[in-house]
């Protein structure tokens, strides 16, 4: 733990006499340098250092004041495996992630009394449809709409659909236990039954998805160790979709809602697909789900007619930049990465993401502020512009006026807003680079916590510190960390394939 002394950062790596101006000092601001400021960091140790021991006692004696002391900087947390993960990120090369298990959500119960149907849909509607992940803050339409089909055409896709309900609101309200379960298993049997009569009409299939997307949304709220089924779901989904037709007959309806709440889920897994490094690892479907084995592998882009037919849906428009940003990107030691072919594309998407379409409605739902949905389009288009600029560029190339539009996002948005989006949360977590930066980020993942979302945010915590705490470790060094292999090595330390849907 060590401040700068008598000069910037930057300054002072490179021995030159800093005039200590802020916020940035005049020299860096002449030579067009990233002031990287006087912030406490962390650094290593320096051989022969009198001034920092590898080791050292605290200057306090009593455990009172041991307590005030190590509570004085919820920053400087460093463990062994962080180190691990320096060395690792400092080998030339290296991508391979390191294993580690996140902590998880005890969500175990002891067994309880049966609770009633009736009194867990109940629940689902009041409740526990505010921690289904959508692009649409609001989960008010998609929990009317799914409501609405749950008891209309007694088919056995809606029996597949109402025991989801059921498990998800159970697992919502009371945890994992036995009752929990045997609605989960009863929904799965009744949706290997029903994969062929989804094909055959519109309702059934409709039906069939949203099964699918509910037993998502549970997997995602209680992740299994080592396991990534919320994959499964949505792949089953998409699959019922093409082989339906669904798009055709549901867009323009309120079953298009559907659509986009599935081509969600599928836009940002292949985020997770991208930087996911764990190519061991097979994920075997059940026989109660529609398509075979699957490895955890990127799958083909999505194809146009799917995500592009319809572009007066601003939501659309945002997941097909999205998924045709992870098509494109290479990593910026790829010879490829300096092809004018190449560029031209990346600039393309960047002219995209700067043009997206607002996102304001004018009818919004009593439970929801009205500028909720305004601000998830702006945190995406920020993050994407960051992302893009980030992992497109070779490390030591400052990005053209990126300082100035993260500033202005710590500055606003990240102050008072809340965000149930974890993948503009992450990549936006991941530029805090001062200690009041990182605490707004902090603040923004307790107000995401205390607005009613229970989704587990104690693993994200987590990766968003690992950043900042590798950024720090290597702020010393003559190597400059690779954000993509940094990317990777993060989202790969997770046992269980993250969803940042």
């Amino acid at each position: 733990m060590t401040r700068s002394g008598r000069g910037c950062w930057t300054c002072k790596s490179r021995k030159v006499q800093c005039d200590q101006g802020t916020p940035t000092c005049q020299r860096c601001a002449k030579a067009q340098r990233e002031c990287e400021g006087y912030e406490l960091r962390l650094s290593w140790p320096r051989d022969n250092d009198k001034r920092r021991a590898i080791r050292a006692t605290l200057p306090v004696t009593s455990k009172r004041a041991q307590a005030r002391y190590l509570g004085y900087n919820p920053f400087i947390n460093t463990t062994s495996q962080d180190v691990e993960f320096y060395h690792r990120l400092s080998l030339p090369g290296t991508t391979k992630p390191l294993r580690s298990t996140p902590p998880s959500l005890n969500l175990w119960r002891s067994p309880q009394s049966e609770v009633a149907h009736t009194d867990l849909l109940h629940y689902f509607r009041d409740a526990a449809h505010y921690s289904l992940a959508t692009f649409n803050p609001s989960t008010s339409y998609i929990r009317d709409l799914i409501m609405r089909m749950t008891f209309t055409h007694d088919t056995v896709s809606r029996r597949a659909l109402f025991y989801a309900l059921l498990a998800f609101s159970s697992l919502h309200r009371s945890g994992l236990h036995r009752e929990t379960m045997l609605f989960k298993v009863t929904s799965l049997k009744a949706l290997s039954a029903s994969a062929k009569e989804a094909a055959e009409g519109s309702t059934e299939a409709a039906q069939h998805v949203a099964a699918c997307m509910v037993l998502c949304a549970f997997e995602i709220l209680f992740p299994s160790e080592s396991s990534g089924e919320w994959l499964w779901y949505i792949r089953g989904a998409m699959d019922i979709i093409k082989r339906a037709r669904l798009e055709n007959q549901l867009d323009g309806s309120d079953g298009g809602m559907l659509l986009d709440w599935v081509y969600y889920h599928d836009s940002l897994s292949r985020f997770t697909l991208y930087h996911w490094r764990h190519n061991d690892v097979t994920l075997e479907a059940p026989d109660t789900t529609i398509n075979p084995a699957t490895r955890v592998i990127p799958y083909s882009p999505l194809t146009k007619e799917r995500m592009t037919s319809h572009l007066q849906n601003p939501p659309r428009v945002i997941l097909s930049i999205l998924s045709e940003v992870w098509e494109v990107l290479l990593d910026p030691s790829d010879p490829r990465s300096q092809e004018v072919e190449y560029k031209d594309r990346l600039r393309a998407l960047e002219w995209k993401v700067d043009n997206l379409p607002s996102l304001s409605v004018t009818t919004p739902p009593a439970d929801e502020p009205i500028n909720d949905l305004e601000v998830t389009g702006q945190l995406y288009r920020i993050a994407m512009r960051i992302y893009l600029a980030r992992v497109s560029r070779d490390p030591i190339e400052p990005p053209v006026n990126l300082d100035s539009l993260v500033d202005s996002t710590f500055a606003g948005p990240v102050q008072d807003c809340y965000c149930r989006h974890f993948f503009p949360l992450l990549i936006i977590a991941c530029e805090a680079r001062t200690e009041e930066q990182r605490a707004a980020i902090l603040n923004l993942i307790d107000r995401t916590e205390n607005s009613g979302y229970v989704r587990p945010m104690r693993t994200f915590r987590a990766q968003a510190q690992s950043f900042w705490l590798q950024r720090d470790l290597h702020a010393d060094s003559d190597l400059i960390p690779n954000y993509l292999h940094l990317m990777r090595a993060a989202i790969s330390s997770n046992s269980s394939l993250p969803s940042y849907a």
